[in-house]
């Protein structure tokens, strides 16, 4: 998984390159963020369909 890999980047005998992981985090992030974006109206509808029931 994601965690996984973005722990290799913060090991702790070499120190944590801040700039690294904080790249490696946007990447594992971004996918996820413009898909909500995309879809963002059908997400919400679906759970204000799914309330109303």
């Amino acid at each position: 998984p994601l965690t996984v890999g973005l722990g290799v980047f913060s090991a702790p005998e070499t120190g944590v390159n801040w700039a690294t992981v904080s790249a490696a985090t946007l990447l594992s992030i971004a996918p996820l963020l413009v898909a909500f974006l995309l879809f963002q109206r059908q997400f919400v509808q679906s759970f204000l369909r799914a309330g109303i029931r």
